[in-house]
């Protein structure tokens, strides 16, 4: 039961001391109060040091079987490897977007040897992105018969219910897969069959994975189902392989521990606002990777050695809004900065190494 407060007083610490600490009525009343969060049980909840309410995110490990959760780039290789020689002949790679799963795939299946297609004038992997017609992706599954298969960012794919059931005998756990179109397009189709044999193996991507309707829940049976949640502390180090802006790649590492989710693109996309020659773009870039744009701002004078406090504060107010309390209040909740994780690429400082065709997905 919640208290009844004096009109006025909700928000007053005054008033939140009478509630006894860790009680349900404590709970209740902080929730109305955002400003004074409740401080979570060091015991049994798991903490984030600057922002606890973001612990039950969207990107966190779903507590579903079925799943093998894997948190590291060696780990989620192997696995690839697996695939790419054909003793996986149906894999389900789930994760949070930016952390480069798409390109873990791709640099696996470059790798590998792989069977010749069907179709010579094809390319050896069929890549398909995003939204596609089900006739056009029969097709080109045609021309890419006994080749991998990659389905990439199903969202709508899987939603259309004339994918699916194309995608049911194709993800089929046998060998050789029959795949047909029984309608009248094929015989219009310039040399498309009705029906043919395939032994692609396929791989399908996705950010979440939503059992929609029967024929989606038998691809979830069939496939190894993979869970990549890597700590923020393993997508840096493995953004090192390839990023080359040592400012931008220091201020994230010192920003690590206030990240909820850390994404490959804001390495990316800080580089590119520092290099517009833009003087704010730590603060630009903190209010991407922050959801609290008054705490991003904090975080960033705090990061601003040059400045002393009282100019924090004066900033602060200035470019928030907020007062000089909620900033001493924001800066209580922001732990102590990361010591900086040195650059272990051997690109310049100065130049965007990424190689090309590399991407964040």
């Amino acid at each position: 039961m919640i208290p009844v407060l004096p009109a006025g007083k909700i928000g007053n610490r005054r008033w939140a001391m009478v509630l006894q600490a860790g009680s349900p009525a404590y709970q209740d009343y902080f929730h109305l109060c955002p400003l004074y969060p409740p401080r979570p049980n060091p015991v049994t909840t798991p903490t984030c040091p600057a922002f606890p309410s973001l612990l039950a995110s969207k990107n966190s490990p779903p507590r579903s079987g079925g799943l093998i959760l894997l948190t590291t780039y060696a780990q989620l290789d192997l696995y690839l490897a697996k695939f790419t020689a054909g003793e996986l002949g149906l894999v389900l790679l789930l994760g949070r977007h930016g952390t480069g799963k798409t390109e873990s795939v791709k640099r696996a299946l470059a790798g590998s040897p792989g069977a010749e297609c069907g179709d010579a004038a094809a390319s050896r992997v069929l890549y398909v992105e995003g939204h596609m017609q089900p006739f056009g992706l029969y097709h080109h599954l045609w021309e890419h018969r006994d080749c991998p298969v990659v389905l990439d960012d199903l969202d709508r794919l899987y939603a259309d219910p004339h994918c699916v059931r194309l995608l049911k005998p194709l993800c089929n756990t046998q060998r050789v897969k029959r795949i047909g179109w029984l309608t009248n397009v094929t015989a219009h189709a310039g040399g498309t069959p009705a029906s043919f044999s395939t032994t692609s193996s396929v791989i399908l991507i996705a950010n979440e994975w939503r059992t929609l309707n029967p024929n989606v829940r038998a691809l979830e049976d069939r496939a190894i189902m993979l869970q990549f949640v890597p700590t923020n502390d393993e997508v840096h180090r493995k953004v090192a392989e390839w990023f080359g802006d040592g400012e931008v790649y220091e201020f994230i590492a010192r920003c690590l521990p206030m990240i909820p989710a850390l994404s490959m693109r804001y390495y990316a996309k800080g580089s590119r606002l520092r290099k517009a020659g833009l003087k704010d773009w730590r603060n630009s870039l903190l209010q991407m990777m922050l959801p609290d744009r008054s705490a991003a701002i904090a975080l960033a004078l705090q990061l601003d050695r040059m400045l002393t406090e009282t100019q924090r504060v004066h900033r602060f107010v200035a470019d928030s809004g907020q007062s000089r309390a909620t900033y001493f209040r924001i800066k209580r909740r922001l732990p102590d900065l990361a010591p900086p994780l040195r650059l272990t690429a051997t690109s310049t400082l100065d130049s965007l190494a990424q190689p090309p065709g590399t991407g964040l997905g």
